[in-house]
């Protein structure tokens, strides 16, 4: 309706003006999450989050749309969680070896397996992580850590009872092919060596609040980045003036 176009025009004036992008980006943003299917509050609520991912991560604003909206919906999650969501895969960009290409293979594949055996955003991002620091990244981690949760769910284990019978085992290579079978008996294997340091960046993870913006800032921290900021804020001022709100 005229009332919720006005809603979504004063929020693109508002953040291409005070952000990175300029009104039309926003305004482009805002339509690609319009194809995604979301409702006008769920457009509201998300793209001052995915501006934050994408300037964090320097990736096209349709990029960030796609990948912010499908990992909030595969997760079951709400449009309320972007921010969360956003903080942290920025997070974890800056945290481990993945970037954002890895991670949204990764996220992809694994998304559905991890929200039916009740795994976070956090602790799914944490697992990544490590296996991404591990040289094990993309669809492969995917695949790998989903046939884990998969396979370790139909014997009625949990990811961190599973992992202790790896690690617990004289012959860990067999022990994980027996528990995930071979397609994930890799991944799985990486996992159980690295027990602690899952636990710590899944702390991390749940402490990522602002991550994104902080890391938007410090990209624009420049001379490059202060004459990108005052460019949407002189656009801004130009579209004050033609709408006649003045100066």
């Amino acid at each position: 309706t005229a009332d919720e176009l006005l809603i979504l025009n004063d929020q693109a004036k508002e953040l291409g003006s005070t952000t990175q992008f300029t009104a039309i980006e926003v305004v482009g943003l805002q339509t690609e999450l319009a194809k995604l299917g979301f409702t006008i509050k769920d457009i509201k609520n998300s793209t001052p989050a995915i501006l934050d991912l994408a300037a964090s991560l320097e990736v096209d604003l349709a990029s960030a749309a796609e990948f912010a909206g499908s990992v909030v919906r595969s997760f079951g999650l709400t449009t309320e969680d972007t921010q969360r969501v956003v903080d942290v895969m920025a997070k974890s960009t800056s945290t481990s070896a993945l970037n954002f290409e890895a991670l949204k293979e990764s996220i992809k594949v694994v998304a559905p397996a991890a929200r039916a055996t009740g795994v976070s955003i956090e602790k799914t991002a944490a697992l990544l992580g490590i296996l991404a620091n591990n040289g094990l990244k993309g669809s492969v981690a995917g695949t790998g850590l989903s046939k884990s949760f998969i396979e370790l769910n139909k014997k009625g284990l949990t990811l961190e009872q599973g992992m202790a019978k790896v690690a617990g085992s004289s012959n860990k290579l067999n022990t994980a092919i027996e528990l995930v079978g071979v397609v994930g008996a890799k991944s799985f294997l990486s996992l159980a060596e690295s027990g602690q340091a899952i636990i710590d960046l899944e702390q991390q993870f749940l402490g990522a609040e602002g991550a994104a913006k902080s890391m938007a800032e410090v990209r624009l921290d420049n001379l490059e980045g202060d004459m990108t900021k005052l460019g949407s804020a002189w656009e801004g001022f130009l579209l004050g003036i033609e709408d006649g709100e003045g100066p």
